[in-house]
């Protein structure tokens, strides 16, 4: 009974402690059971310390890996983040230099579009209204160059009968050699309307003083009549010259009308600036104004023409010197103006 508790305590000490129990401490166990025991116990711990030991070389590794895969994840969101980044900002630049060169290009269209736009034809109507302006002046050199040929001049003596050869040997004299351009028919009409020249009056000495300041006086009358009518009807000649104004005014005229009333400058300015519409509207505002200057000056000839014919009408009345018509052969007499 003793020795049943004896064992009983001594199994429940070898229980009990921390380290396992040897074989051979147990009765009744063979030697062979404690070394095949010792052995497994050696070979488990080993297994154990060399699992244990591959478990925490692959633990670092797996750690050095997620380190690492962490390290490149942050490393490509950051190279993403700064692509993005520099993408949108490359793009806004490409959109701000875009937008630029669009409008520098647009201001650059606008500015040749505008500066551009001359009018039409504008070296067309320059040189047309440099024509007339050289026509209008050149219109005083013209009409004395008619009148030159006129036989009677004022304050001159001469013998009728060259005047009357030119008038038997010419043909009938015409009124339109003024309008027809021919500045020799205009100058053989003008001879033909004025007159033959005065004679050289003859008088004794006696009465040649008086007499003398007779017929001066009597000649500075009908001198004056006359170069009145000369003057007028040669800057009518003058004005319908193949160059003159009128001709340069009609050449003019035509480049904004046209003998498709305008169809080809309205076609020529319908796309252009504002700015050439107003340079063709300040041209033919100037030369609105030439035409008004040359129909003031055909008005006043008019006047002038006109004041002339009353002035001799009167004179007539007032000295009676009216000669009645001739009969009979022609004579130079006979075609004497007042």
């Amino acid at each position: 009974m003793t020795r049943r508790i004896l064992l009983s305590g001594l199994a429940a000490a070898a229980i009990g402690a921390v380290t396992p129990a040897s074989a051979q401490t147990c009765f009744g166990v063979e030697a062979r059971v404690n070394i095949a025991t010792s052995t497994l116990t050696t070979a488990i711990t080993g297994a154990i310390t060399t699992t244990e030991a591959g478990l925490i070389t692959q633990e670092i590794a797996e750690r050095a890996r997620l380190l690492s895969a962490v390290k490149v994840l942050t490393a490509q969101s950051a190279a993403g983040s700064d692509q993005v980044s520099n993408g949108f900002r490359a793009s806004s630049e490409a959109l701000a230099t875009t937008v630029v060169t669009q409008e520098q290009r647009q201001a650059v269209a606008l500015a040749a579009h505008r500066y551009g736009s001359v009018g039409y034809d504008p070296c067309g109507s320059n040189t047309k209204a440099q024509g007339l302006y050289t026509a209008m002046t050149g219109t005083s050199a013209a009409r004395r160059q008619i009148v030159t040929p006129v036989r009677a001049q004022p304050g001159r003596y001469a013998d009728p009968k060259d005047w009357v050869a030119d008038v038997r040997s010419g043909a009938t004299p015409d009124g339109a050699a003024l309008y027809s351009g021919d500045a020799q028919a205009a100058a053989k009409f003008i001879n033909t309307v004025v007159g033959p020249p005065d004679e050289r009056p003859r008088g004794t000495a006696a009465t040649a003083t008086a007499t003398g300041d007779r017929d001066r006086l009597e000649k500075t009358g009908k001198d004056t009549y006359r170069s009145m009518t000369a003057v007028v009807l040669a800057d009518i000649a003058a004005d319908y010259r193949p160059d003159g104004p009128i001709a340069q005014a009609r050449a003019l005229s035509t480049h904004w009308q046209g003998n498709d009333g305008g169809a080809a400058w309205a076609a020529g300015v319908a796309g252009q600036h504002d700015r050439g519409i107003i340079q063709d509207a300040v041209r033919m505002e100037a030369a609105n104004l030439a035409l008004l200057a040359h129909q003031i000056k055909r008005g006043m000839r008019t006047e002038a023409t006109a004041a002339a014919l009353l002035l001799a009408m009167v004179n007539a009345r007032l000295t009676n010197s009216v000669p009645a018509p001739a009969r009979g052969p022609f004579t130079p007499a006979s075609f004497q103006a007042p």
